[in-house]
């Protein structure tokens, strides 16, 4: 490969990679050599941006965090009911899709104090999100909370329920059924 320029890596190249390690294994996937071969790069580059294993994961997780929590994807969409119905549409193909997830990883590594207070942030952050959009359809504060609780827990069970039995996923045909009976009473006005 005469005349290639090696691209020099970031601290965010680092921390996707090791996001990245964490939906295929969990923490215990965050190891530097392993992740060092799969970028291409000496453990060199690793300690240009990272004095240890933990100070990635930390940042591994801000970052999950910082791109996870908020759902703020769907803050453009202006109709509440749209961006609800887009919100849980997402949440419902991505949890049937069986692609690795770090959240559903993460919810197995909760002994780790950094994972569930990272994990349990993202859970405000996005039960934050549905309950201000379910406000904006008309709902009280208390019902809007509990609507809110309703639809998280519905996308944290599907995530967890296609991970226990990944030979009965939802077909796309299910997943229309799922999201018509959802529109009835999740995304339902109040």
């Amino acid at each position: 490969m005469i005349g290639a320029v090696k691209r020099r890596l970031s601290r965010e190249d680092w921390e996707r990679a090791a996001l990245d390690a964490i939906a295929e294994s969990g923490l215990a996937g965050v190891a530097v050599e392993p992740l060092a071969a799969r970028l291409g790069v000496t453990k060199g580059s690793f300690y240009a941006h990272f004095p240890s294993r933990d100070a990635l994961v930390v940042a591994a997780l801000a970052r999950w965090e910082e791109t996870h929590g908020a759902m703020s994807e769907f803050a453009a969409i202006e109709d509440p009911a749209q961006r609800l119905e887009q919100a849980m549409l997402t949440a419902v193909e991505f949890s049937q899709s069986a692609a690795p997830s770090v959240h559903v990883n993460l919810l197995g590594e909760l002994h780790d104090p950094r994972v569930r207070d990272a994990v349990a942030r993202v859970t405000s952050g996005r039960l934050a999100r549905l309950t201000s959009t379910y406000r904006e359809l008309g709902f009280p504060t208390k019902r809007a909370e509990q609507r809110a609780r309703l639809a998280y827990a519905t996308y944290v069970g599907l995530l967890q329920m296609a991970r226990e039995a990944p030979d009965r996923r939802l077909s796309k045909r299910e997943v229309g059924a799922l999201m018509s009976e959802l529109r009835t009473t999740l995304l339902a006005p109040p």
